[in-house]
């Protein structure tokens, strides 16, 4: 059976640069991370980052939609799983909003789209998964200017609550809680037995960054603050006008944006 799927622009791209493919990446890890970038490659990179942006936050905000619509059925498993995705996706689209490139070579590397740079990682283990590296490099990056790392979950960041929730559910749980679920899941599953769960989303939506540090909210809160976040970052890189309709209509059908009366991601919709 022949599987062909696509790749992130930016890490073929960058492979490019050192006339490699992914097949024979690993034997030319050297060059890969003493290459510096010259001035038409930082250009071309660039140009990649930009459709990775549009792309991830695809995914994201896709991500995001499946999982809103999985708690409005009481799949609340599912949707754990999806919104940390919905997280993962959306930090990716800013970093490439801002030139940043994620690039695998057997560990993760980050690669600022500009002449005279190199990929840069760390020996640290916990740069070495795709998921968990690239968020270690987002908060190498962004500590101290990131809201939702201002403040901690239960003694964890918002990024790491999130990804033991989900790991709780992939990993750590022999089966699925439903038609239970997790005591995080307790405050939603109340509001859609009472029919307000749409007006609690709008509400998660306007709050000014409280309701997501605190744990009855922060499943859903800390995905919407992430949400509007990257919608900034990419309006700031003036990439959202070319998210295109048939997208939002996905999005839109997926997460029942009409029949449920919602107005929560008003910034795209």
């Amino acid at each position: 059976m022949s599987i062909n799927f696509d790749r992130n622009n930016s890490q073929v791209m960058y492979e490019s640069f050192i006339g490699v493919d992914s097949e024979s990446l690993i034997d030319k890890k050297e060059e890969f991370k003493n290459h510096r970038l010259t001035y038409e490659e930082k250009e071309l990179l660039r140009d990649a980052l930009k459709t990775d942006s549009l792309n991830f936050f695809y995914n994201g905000v896709l991500s995001f939609a499946e999982g809103i619509d999985a708690a409005f059925n009481k799949r609340f498993s599912w949707a754990t799983v999806e919104l940390y995705y919905s997280l993962y996706y959306l930090i990716r689209a800013s970093m490439a909003s801002k030139g940043i490139a994620m690039l695998r070579c057997k560990s993760m590397y980050r690669l600022f789209a500009r002449t005279g740079e190199q990929p840069y990682s760390t020996g640290n283990k916990k740069y070495n998964t795709t998921h968990e590296g690239t968020i270690s490099h987002y908060k190498d990056l962004f500590g101290q200017s990131d809201i939702l790392l201002s403040n901690n979950i239960e003694g964890q960041d918002a990024y790491q609550w999130m990804m033991n929730a989900r790991e709780i559910v992939n990993y750590r749980s022999a089966v699925f809680s439903e038609p239970d679920c997790l005591d995080i899941w307790e405050y939603f599953s109340q509001s859609i037995d009472e029919g307000n769960f749409t007006n609690v989303l709008e509400q998660l939506e306007n709050d000014q960054y409280v309701m997501c540090f605190q744990e009855e909210y922060a499943v859903i809160a800390v995905p919407i603050k992430r949400l509007q976040q990257t919608i900034s970052d990419l309006l700031n890189a003036n990439l959202l006008s070319d998210f295109s309709e048939e997208r939002l209509g996905v999005i839109k059908k997926v997460i029942g944006y009409e029949e449920r009366n919602l107005h929560i991601m008003s910034q795209i919709f």
